[in-house]
């Protein structure tokens, strides 16, 4: 029987998606099976490290006692087989991982020169001989098949060996895998691997199979249809059966007049959605034809010329910008040019948005104008967009410059912190001056060990523990740290009440953390004295603080980048205090600006809510 183009089309398509879809469906099995392997191959290697650092030191705090030869490798066995049953924890470190780790089945410690079982997770095996596995890595390193085979036939188990040095004991932590637990754990995933492969076999068949037979239709009249194509005219597709050459060139046809009626769709969707999009758009949107009318506007328009959108269509460029504006003259210089404009950046007069970004782009074909399109953009929302997201970035950034330093800094608190509590102990039934000093150095310590942590934790949500606390006794409590560097820098300190102020919830320490750094930096900027007024006052639901210096001032310049991460106008600053600052207080949902005049001072107000 001879098969029909038809019929040997639809067979090669299904025989190429068959081929397709089993070589993908066998990489994904093989990488599923990998990562199953290497992820049980990792979490037993966990196990043995576990019980390494257990076993070491266990054997490193019980010395070998008296009479016993270390050249003797039975005594030694023995004693070592006793002090591991013996370590406290290291039986329930066994148990726990049996019970955890699904896919090990045991976990022993054996002496390879005895042959003999020192500690197992199963007692019963204490004292025998054993037979070592294969090693694990054999069965990840090997084909897929043989992956299979393996999980699927009888139990066995493989091996995660880690050596254990000992004097001239030999001795071995082996972590034993099976394959029964591996089964379990991976035949899920291969049944769903398996189950999702023939349904897409079946979903490409069938897809094929539609593809085929609308791909085929042939034509009945080729020279009437191609007539009433060419005249503009949308046909439905010819319904006759093909026998021959004639009904590949009338299935072609068909599909010609699917192009042109898909065409014609698009054309009126995209006009549609176009008309939608430019609706909604914040950016004003002006489309010119080619005789350089305009047929299309977003509303938005309206904000940077000053006249709707409705009002402008079906007019000529020359109408639309005839305005004495800086936008007007540049886009009307365009059109007349017929030079696009990438990108300029102009002051609008009488306008809503006071800066634009424009973009005039001219399309053409083959020498001859299509359309033009006219993009107004707001620069001024553009930039604060632009420093939010840099701001964000620089925030981020904390997180990884403080976790490189972070372990560096605990390690000399703690020995600072262990120091003070020995002075203490020494102190202790003596009236000595000293005590206060003591009292806050160890305070401040344990503050400085919470900011070490806070700096751990900058880029994730950082836990904070809210208090009912009094502003104005916080608020002298940062004075009374901030005093040293006030003398250093000859600025007196002033509190200016305003009325009792209502108790805030807040974290005592990182709020400390934040005002201290907005003291300090007032001192800095005056490094010829002066006064710094701390003014603390109740606004409604609100608590402000204002912190006014007599120093240097902002510079216009550096003032958007204030609050940024590492940018500093101190020489030797690290840009890192008002970052901090800015980020403490948006965890107690407040807010924190600042109004700076050159050579007269800055000031910074942080406003929290009751």
């Amino acid at each position: 029987m001879r098969l029909s183009l038809k019929a040997k089309l639809a067979a090669l398509i299904s025989l190429l998606v068959l081929v397709v879809v089993v070589v993908l469906s066998a990489v994904y099995i093989s990488r599923l099976v990998h990562e199953a392997l290497a992820g049980v191959e990792n979490r037993a290697e966990y196990v043995a490290s576990d019980v390494f650092e257990q076993a070491r030191e266990a054997l490193k705090q019980r010395p070998l006692p008296p009479g016993l030869n270390p050249q003797d490798s039975a005594q030694l066995s023995d004693f070592v087989g006793t002090t591991l049953r013996q370590a406290p924890g290291l039986n329930g470190t066994l148990q726990t991982a049996i019970g955890t780790q699904n896919a090990i089945d045991y976990v022993s410690i054996t002496d390879d020169n005895q042959g003999k079982v020192l500690v197992h997770s199963d007692p019963s095996q204490e004292g025998t001989r054993f037979t070592p596995g294969p090693p694990f890595a054999r069965l990840l390193g090997a084909k897929l098949l043989h992956q299979l085979r393996v999980i699927a036939g009888p139990p066995r188990d493989y091996e995660v060996v880690m050596p254990l040095a000992f004097g001239r004991a030999n001795l071995d932590i082996r972590v034993g895998v099976s394959t029964i637990f591996l089964r379990y754990e991976i035949e899920p995933e291969l049944r769903k691997a398996v189950m999702v492969s023939l349904a897409a076999i079946v979903l490409a068949t069938l897809a094929e199979a539609v593809f085929a037979y609308y791909l085929m239709r042939p034509l009945e009249t080729i020279a009437h249809r191609v007539d009433r194509m060419a005249q503009g005219e949308t046909l439905e597709p010819l319904r006759i059966e093909r026998r021959d050459e004639w009904g590949i060139l009338s299935s072609k046809l068909n599909l010609l007049g699917e192009q042109m009626r898909g065409e014609k769709a698009a054309f009126v969707a995209l006009r549609d959605n176009l008309g939608q999009l430019f609706a909604e758009l914040a950016d004003g949107l002006l489309f010119f034809d080619a005789q350089d009318r305009l047929v299309m506007a977003s509303p938005a328009v309206a904000r940077f010329l000053g006249r709707s959108a409705e009002s402008l269509l079906h007019r000529p460029a020359g109408e639309v910008f005839s305005g004495d504006g800086p936008l007007d003259r540049l886009l009307a210089d365009a059109f007349r040019t017929r030079r696009s404009v990438p990108r300029e950046v102009v002051a609008l007069d009488g306008a809503e948005v006071r800066r634009a970004v424009v973009s005039v782009q001219f399309a053409a074909e083959q020498g001859k104008p299509v359309a033009t399109l006219v993009t107004l953009r707001d620069a001024a929302t553009r930039e604060r967009l632009e420093s939010q997201i840099d701001l964000t970035t620089r925030l981020a950034a904390l997180g990884r410059l403080t976790s490189g330093v972070a372990h560096e800094v605990k390690n000399p608190l703690n020995a600072m912190v262990l120091q003070i509590e020995l002075l203490k102990a020494k102190l202790e039934g003596r009236d000595e001056p000293v005590r206060p000093h003591l009292r806050i150095l160890s305070d401040e310590i344990r503050r400085l060990d919470r900011v070490v942590r806070t700096f751990l934790d900058f880029n994730r949500p950082v836990e904070i523990h809210p208090v009912e606390t009094d502003i104005e006794a916080l608020v002298r409590e940062v004075l009374g740290l901030a005093e040293p560097q006030a003398r250093q820098h000859n600025v007196r300190f002033v509190v200016s009440s305003n009325g009792p102020l209502p108790p805030v919830s807040l974290d005592r320490d990182l709020m400390k953390q934040a005002l201290l750094n907005l003291v300090l930096n007032g001192c800095q900027a005056m490094p010829a004295g002066g006064t710094l007024t701390v003014a603390p006052r109740a606004e409604s639901n609100r608590v402000e603080i204002d912190i006014t210096d007599e120093g240097v001032g902002i510079p216009p310049e550096a003032r958007p980048k204030i609050f940024s991460l590492y940018y500093t106008t101190k020489s030797g600053g690290t840009g890192i205090g008002l970052a901090m600052a800015y980020r403490i207080i948006q965890l107690h949902n407040g807010s924190i600006d600042f109004t700076s005049e050159v050579h007269r001072g800055t000031t910074f107000r942080v406003s929290l809510p009751v």
